[in-house]
């Protein structure tokens, strides 16, 4: 017997009195400490003042049903085991003591061996049973935390998301995001690092919860930062060299749309890091694919970042979108299907990703559903 058994104590309600001192006797020689009680009354005075591990209760007593008792205790003390004993060899009786709680049923006369195992046995139980509890409580404030952590994250998540639509001298550009989980691994951003230049950007950092919210946050920082040195190509180079080390440490990578808008000229620089859900709405209906693309930021080692270039004439429209929008339209994965009609007349671009994003919020999704719509007046 280990010492920490030795240590429970156990309380004997029985009205037999030379019955339940022979148990006192029988568990004191094992090393068990134990008081007796002769009736449900004298029982509860004992449970008030004194703790115990386990009770071995009388089904009969003088002043009560110990089922009763059984009860009281389940509800008032969950952590002293109940081991039920009774004159009656009644399988009916049996069953209902496990079915109100009791660890087992024992018929007297109990003997010295029986006695033993049935108390060492209800202690392990007790043990078991108490270890979980704690692991269970520990998990549900871990839950919490986190929970409480993403929320958090959600929030300051959305507040680094701008504000749609966005309308300049000659262009608008809009988004509709929809998480499929309230930390999303999409983002989008636009900012203007000069007067001349619109900066759009829609990203996709494999993986979800705070990892990717950090990912995120990183990845926007360090485009924003490498704006201002000037071409895509650099500005993505040196994003990447930033996030490197994050990307590693979460075994990570970033598709990534990323590009340069001349709002004078119409010219629009690109780098493609295996996002691929790019294309041009010309006004006069026509529709385009943009056909530079590289692999996503972080997947492999010394990847080289290839701009490319289009130019919108008044009237055209650079849309980009995630992927988590084939899970809404299937039919947007064959590259050469074109836009729907309703959101190829959109009057607006913030009309447009709405029409394109229809039921994203009304579902729940498999994956984060963002679009983006860059248009030039």
């Amino acid at each position: 017997m280990s010492s920490s058994l030795g240590s429970l104590r156990t309380l004997i309600v029985d009205d037999e009195e030379a019955l339940a001192k022979v148990m006192q006797r029988t568990l004191k020689s094992r090393g068990f400490e134990s008081d007796v009680a002769l009736s449900g009354a004298a029982a509860r005075q004992l449970i008030d003042s004194k703790e115990y591990a386990l009770a071995l209760l009388d089904v009969k007593l003088p002043d009560e049903s110990g089922y009763g008792l059984l009860g009281e205790l389940r509800a008032r003390h969950p952590d002293t085991a109940v081991v039920m004993i009774s004159g009656v060899d009644d399988p009916e009786l049996g069953k209902a003591a496990v079915e109100h709680g009791a660890y087992a049923y024992f018929v007297k006369p109990v003997g010295a061996t029986e006695l033993y195992l049935a108390v060492v046995n209800a202690f392990r139980r007790r043990s078991l049973e108490l270890e979980y509890r704690g692991n269970l409580q520990r998990l549900e404030s871990l839950v919490s935390e986190r929970s409480e952590q993403m929320a958090k994250a959600a929030k300051v998540q959305a507040g680094l998301l701008p504000v749609s639509p966005m309308g300049g001298d000659g262009f608008e550009v809009a988004a509709h995001f929809a998480p499929a989980r309230e930390i999303s691994g999409d983002f989008y951003d636009w900012y203007m690092p000069d007067q001349r230049v619109l900066a759009v950007t829609l990203g996709d950092v494999m993986g979800k919860g705070l990892p990717a919210a950090i990912l995120m946050a990183t990845v926007r920082a360090s485009l924003r930062a490498a704006a201002q040195v000037g071409s895509v190509e650099d500005g993505v180079k040196k994003a990447a060299g930033v996030m490197a080390a994050a990307l590693e440490v979460n075994q990570a990578y970033v598709t990534l749309f990323h590009a340069l808008f001349d709002v004078v000229t119409g010219d629009l620089h690109y780098i493609d890091a295996g996002h691929g859900h790019a294309r041009l709405l010309r006004s006069a209906g026509a529709q385009e694919l943009l056909a530079q693309r590289g692999a996503p930021i972080g997947l492999l080692p010394d990847s080289s970042f290839t701009p490319g270039k289009v130019t919108l004439a008044p009237g055209d429209t650079l849309v980009v979108f995630s992927d988590g929008l084939l899970d809404l339209r299937p039919d947007l994965a064959t590259k050469d299907v074109p836009l729907p009609v309703a959101a190829r007349r959109a009057a607006t671009a913030q009309e447009m990703v709405d029409i394109l994003a229809t039921g994203s919020r009304d579902r729940e999704l498999p994956d984060d559903v963002t679009v983006l719509a860059l248009r030039r007046l």
